[in-house]
């Protein structure tokens, strides 16, 4: 028997889950078209390949160092102002570079969509009277805008972004942090995501029910299927 819609407070995923996506942070397009946005503003930088080398790098000597955490996150920005102030550029403004930092996400994009039915999907949980969340292992610079755009802000009651928490799915933290904002009863909270290890088996060690959206176009036959 389908049991669904049984719970009180439903958590989302949101890449795979709710937002179909493609990236491609590595190769040398996104990187042509990245530059060529450093360059019209201004911001000094090494050669594409140096760079690119010199990002990354940079990302996994951030991701090293020692958190209370058992699955830290980052906050990019940092590794941004790190590395422009290393190339002698003036400092250069946080709001700036947020901005800066989704013109790379927008560089590195292929596509993007909201799973076929995610909005009666979730207007069906309102409603029915259930509570609707996002806990979701990204950037705030890289994905607010995806929120906004898609208007996911308005479709659920709350959202929360690891960088805001410097830690991930399936950290127990960052569960906790949404159960203990909102109140949750986590018997009666369900988490629905693609990811078996970060959103299924991350919210059953933390006391929440889960739903595994297991299997190619899972999310769009799941949302499809109940409405």
């Amino acid at each position: 028997m389908d049991n669904t819609f049984s719970f009180d407070n439903y958590i989302f995923d949101l890449y795979g889950t709710l937002i179909d996506i493609h990236t491609d942070e590595h190769c040398d397009e996104t990187w042509i078209k990245w530059l060529k946005v450093l360059d019209a503003r201004g911001i000094k930088h090494p050669p594409l390949a140096d760079f690119r080398e010199e990002f990354f790098d940079k990302d996994r000597e951030y991701r090293l160092r020692p958190t209370p955490f058992d699955y830290p996150e980052i906050e990019i920005l940092e590794v941004y102002d790190e590395l422009f102030s290393s190339y002698k550029n003036p400092k250069i403004p946080e709001k700036e570079l947020f901005e800066i930092s989704y013109r790379f996400r927008e560089a590195s994009m292929d596509y993007r969509r909201l799973f076929e039915g995610v909005p009666e999907f979730l207007k069906k949980l309102h409603d029915l009277g259930k509570k609707t969340f996002i806990l979701s292992n990204a950037q705030r610079s890289y994905t607010l805008y995806e929120i906004l755009d898609f208007g996911l802000d308005k479709m659920v009651d709350d959202y929360l972004i690891s960088s805001d928490f410097r830690c991930m799915k399936p950290d127990k933290a960052f569960f906790t942090a949404l159960v203990d904002k909102h109140g949750l009863d986590r018997s009666r909270s369900v988490m629905l995501g693609d990811s078996y290890e970060n959103d299924y088996m991350g919210a059953i060690n933390s006391g929440i029910n889960g739903i595994w959206l297991n299997g190619e176009n899972a999310a769009h036959l799941f949302y499809k299927e109940r409405i």
